[in-house]
This record gives structure tokens, sequence and C-alpha cells, in this order.
């Protein structure tokens, strides 16, 4: 076989590879058959902070072997903390996390190192703001208690932007309490230990099941904001530039994967979350599936916007700009290669 047509089969296979239409022993295989040896995937730990559908693009990207394709050997990893994220990340332990921008805006505004290289989604990953049944007004929040995952993290962040959108002050017209995840959050409505949170799509159809009001839907609010971001630190990327390209490139096959693979897609969901509910699982994979970005460029709004909240707390927040937060230059080239194009043609 010509040398020249042994590169151009190769090529074929290797975009039909990373489209995720062929398993990656079969990669491997053809790789040998071509006269070409299989390069050595890089160890990566990918840490993410919930277990929630809305971070089930890593899971189902993982399972189906695509990072694999791009030369990675993806270990994910629960640290159910942002701030122990955080921390793991500028330590060196974690060099690549999958949680909030907000994390790494705050700690960069004090020193960090920390950045935000793409983002899968733009939109709040909380879909709804559900309070108790005698709770009908968001006048009538005055005086109650709110919960969130964390003080600081991203429903935290959330929260204290609706309720000044409402014209309340947070702790002092309302209190905020920290709770934990979802499932927590809506045990705790339902104990009247909290008077609302907001919580992802698929745990609002379980508290409306529990007869819970839906006061806010905030996905019709038109925000943009840090959700599901991709995060590293600068020194990371000049270390090792093509892991975190390969790692970003393979988060847009996944997202093509995702899309076109529902079955599959639940069945990951399931086993990560340890849940049954086919319902549930459903419901949330179809709005993540709908939102996931194609072109994962990090959201500068969503930036603008955490900056705005956080300079409430932090004056240095007052003077920065978002090009302080992000690097798209990763996202950039994938996309002005045509590769994203022709990947979702």
């Amino acid at each position: 076989m010509p040398r020249s047509a042994e590169i151009e089969g190769y090529s074929k296979l290797r975009k039909f590879s990373s489209a995720g239409l062929l398993p990656t022993f079969l990669v491997l295989l053809v790789s040998v058959a071509f006269g070409q040896s299989a390069p050595q995937p890089a160890r990566l730990k990918v840490a993410y902070s919930t277990v929630a559908v809305g971070q089930s693009l890593a899971w189902v990207t993982k399972e189906s072997g695509i990072f694999a394709q791009n030369q990675l050997d993806v270990e994910l990893v629960f640290i159910g903390s942002s701030t122990v994220v955080t921390q793991a990340l500028i330590a060196g332990n974690i060099p690549i996390a999958i949680m909030s921008g907000v994390a790494a805006i705050n700690a960069n505004l004090s020193g960090g190192d920390l950045i935000i290289v793409g983002s899968t989604k733009n939109e709040p990953v909380l879909s709804f703001l559900v309070t108790s049944k005698d709770i009908s007004d968001t006048a009538q929040l005055k005086g109650r208690r709110l919960g969130v995952s964390r003080l600081g993290a991203s429903s935290d962040f959330l929260l204290r932007y609706l309720l000044k959108r409402v014209g309340l002050v947070p702790e002092k017209d309302v209190a905020i309490v920290q709770v934990g995840s979802s499932p927590m959050r809506v045990a705790a409505l339902a104990k009247g230990v909290i008077d609302g949170t907001a919580l992802e799509i698929e745990e609002v159809m379980v508290a409306r099941r529990l007869g819970f009001n839906v006061l806010i839907d905030i996905s019709k609010l038109g925000i943009e904001a840090l959700n599901s971001d991709v995060i590293t630190t600068r020194k990371f990327i000049l270390q090792s530039r093509e892991t975190v390209r390969n790692f970003i490139k393979g988060i847009v096959d996944g997202v093509a994967f995702y899309k076109n693979n529902k079955a599959f897609s639940m069945e990951v969901i399931s086993r990560y979350t340890k849940s049954t509910d086919k319902e549930k699982i459903e419901l949330g994979y179809d709005h993540n599936a709908r939102i996931y970005l194609k072109k994962p460029y990090p959201t500068v709004k969503g930036i603008q916007l955490a900056l705005e909240e956080i300079r409430d707390r932090n004056p240095a927040a007052a003077g920065a700009g978002y090009q302080q937060f992000m690097d798209n230059s990763i996202v950039r080239e994938l996309d002005e290669s045509g590769y994203i194009d022709r990947l979702f043609k």
C-alpha cells in the first residue's frame, strides 16, 4: 500500500474514532495494521464536586472510551466540596476539574493560578427556586430560611443573585443556610428545616411529587452563568498544553456522543448517581443534552455576572476584567480549524 494511502486511511479512521464511532481497541488494531505504534495515553486526574445529572458529560465521555481515543487515561475523582477541589488544583494534586468557575474566580482574586479554559454549559445549573407549600409569592420569602449546598458555591451565588433581583437582601431579609447536595436540600425542605432552595431540573420533579411550589423558573430569566466549567492552572497549561487540548477535544467529542446516544448515556447516569428512577434520569438527560455546548467557549457573560456578585464581598473584583479569568485559546483552535463544525454535521 502506498504510504500516502496509509496516512489517508489512518486519518479517516481516527476521524471516525474521535466522533465516537470506533471503539478504542479497534483504533489500536488499525494503528498496528498501518505500521504505527499506539501512543501511550497521558494519565490525568479530573475532579468533579457534585453527583448530579448535570455532571454526566464527563462520566459518559469516559465510559464511552472517548477520552482514551484522545490519548488520555482519565481518572474521575469525586470531591464533594468546591473548596477542597480548588485547594487540590492549586496544590497540583488535581490538574483539571469540572465545576463552577466562580471558585476559580475567587481563587484567582486571592492570588491563585486557576483559569477557566472551557464551559460545557452557560445556563444556571439550578433551574428552579422551589419553596414550601405556604409560599406562593417572592414577598413571602422575607424572614424565611433558604438552603444552599455550600456557602460560596454556585448554589449560594445564584440564590443571592435571585434574591437581589426580587428586591430582597441576602442574610438581612432572608437567611441562607448551608445544607448539602440537592437530595439533602429536598429532604431538609420536606422536614421544614428550610423554606426553599434552588434545584436541578431532575430534583424539581421529586419536589413536585412532594407538593412543593416552583416559585421561579430560573431558566426563563435569560441568565448566562458559570456552570460545569473546565478549570486548570496556567502552570499546567504551560507544562502540558497537549494534555489540556486533548481533554477539551475529548469533551467536544463527548458532547457529540452524548447528544446522539441517549440509552447509553442514561445507563451511565444511573450507575454514577446510583438511581433507578428512569423518569428522573430521562428528564435530566433530555435537559442536559439540549444545553451542552457544541463549542465550549468560557462564558464571558457568566464571568461578568460572577464578578458583579463577588465584588459585594471582595473589592478586588471591582477592578477585574473577564480576560483575567479565562483562556479560550484551545477551544478557539479547535473551532477555527473547522473540527467542531465537521463533528456536528
